[in-house]
């Protein structure tokens, strides 16, 4: 063996078998991801294109780890053809993007042929989002929702909406406030528990009565949501 091979590692000379068990296992448990991703959101239209990609990112994550093997120099030249590309796409919240370092940390297990590492990894993952699902369904039947008020910075100010949040709201908490448009825009988020579980109506109409408020939105599930705007 050169010093050349010693100092870079040498490519992985893989048999059709090992390639074939590698990407099967890696189709599976990214099909299992999409669907875990899928039974995550229960309450959103998803996109086609987002649940087929988590089973793609896996395959070609697995294919990428075979094709380096040991090998840093295809390693760096990997990383510069793929410096080349720019990913513009804009993903929902970070329980999207979580979902997307599962799908490559899957991949990444079986290209290597930590086959064990990608099962169990899979597995506990899948018992973690299970859990945290059931519990965000627990808080969801106590009514916890998310309010978002935003106010005329020039017309009308927090102090204006609180009488109106007292005769709706059994509690509150604010969540972040922030100003929007250079300035001209003040915006408000809660974390709310509607006295009358069927008064959010009421509540959008009463705060949009309210001289200067621009725009008033309750989301039904604040964990979930991953609204930004």
């Amino acid at each position: 063996m050169s010093d050349l091979e010693l100092a870079f590692g040498q490519a992985l000379n893989l048999g059709f078998a090992e390639i074939f068990q590698g990407l099967l296992l890696a189709l599976l448990l990214g099909v299992v991801v999409a669907g875990l991703y899928r039974v995550s959101v229960p309450g959103r239209v998803l996109s086609p294109a987002m649940t087929s990609s988590l089973v793609l990112l896996s395959l070609v994550a697995s294919m990428v780890m075979m094709v380096i093997g040991n090998n840093i120099a295809r390693a760096f030249s990997l990383v510069g053809a793929l410096a080349i590309i720019r990913f513009r796409t804009r993903l929902r919240s970070p329980w999207d993007i979580s979902f997307v370092f599962l799908s490559l940390a899957v991949g990444i297990a079986c290209g290597v042929f930590a086959f064990r590492v990608a099962l169990m990894g899979t597995a506990v993952i899948a018992l973690t989002v299970l859990v945290m699902q059931a519990l965000a369904t627990l808080r969801s039947r106590n009514g916890i929702q998310l309010l978002r008020c935003d106010l005329a910075a020039y017309e009308a100010r927090e102090e204006a909406i609180r009488g109106v949040l007292d005769l709706h709201l059994a509690r509150r908490s604010l969540v972040e406030a922030r100003s929007l448009r250079f300035g001209e825009t003040l915006s408000y988020r809660y974390r709310v528990v509607l006295r009358d579980p069927k008064g959010a109506e009421s509540l959008l109409q009463a705060l949009s009565a309210v001289e200067g408020v621009e725009r008033v939105v309750l989301y039904a599930d604040a964990d979930h949501t991953g609204e930004t705007d």
